[in-house]
């Protein structure tokens, strides 16, 4: 079974897995026309259209991806309340252009929730990560360890890569596609 796993944004981590095995990953990024989340997006002049025609962009770079690679099944992480209206809306823009066009060509795609993959492949915290953050709370420490930081450390320890914390997205996919697998053969 061919597994193609997509952690859906404007920077769109991705990753393949045949037969178990990540063959292969990487990163699609398309950019925003006049988009700064400081500075009132939805007051540019390019609004709402800037974020569709990105949107639309992501989705031809997904089915370009899908095409090349010709996975049994697409996994894509379901999307969670974020902080920003205006980001949210971009991601959820994003989810329905690349849906569209993979129910166009009859695919439908696998949808799993982050804390869903997190628990499948264990995903949490050791106890030095939370006494680390412990200490960054009490100012103590610096540099707080996040979701980003165990997933980056998740692929470099069980796929021998050395992912920076800058490969984020791409270690999400990488995990993402790791669960589904763990889902779809039942464990």
């Amino acid at each position: 079974m061919k597994v193609l796993a997509l952690d859906l944004s404007t920077h769109t981590g991705w990753a393949v897995f045949e037969s178990g095995n990540l063959t292969a990953k990487g990163l699609l990024e398309v950019p925003v026309l006049n988009f700064n989340v400081n500075k009132k997006p939805e007051k540019a002049p390019d609004y709402p259209f800037n974020l569709l025609d990105a949107s639309n962009q992501m989705a031809g770079l997904v089915l370009n991806l899908w095409k090349a690679h010709a996975p049994d099944v697409v996994v894509i992480e379901n999307t969670v309340m974020g902080r920003n209206r205006n980001t949210q809306r971009l991601l959820e823009f994003i989810h329905k252009s690349v849906l569209e066009i993979l129910r166009f060509h009859k695919v439908k795609p696998l949808y799993m929730d982050p804390s869903e993959w997190r628990a499948l492949i264990r995903l949490r915290m050791t106890k030095e990560d939370l006494k680390n953050n412990k200490l960054v709370s009490a100012g103590k420490s610096r540099g707080k360890i996040t979701r980003k930081h165990l997933s980056v450390r998740y692929v470099n320890e069980n796929f021998g890569l050395a992912f920076g914390l800058k490969d984020n997205d791409i270690a999400d996919a990488i995990c993402l596609g790791a669960a589904a697998l763990q889902r779809l053969s039942g464990r």
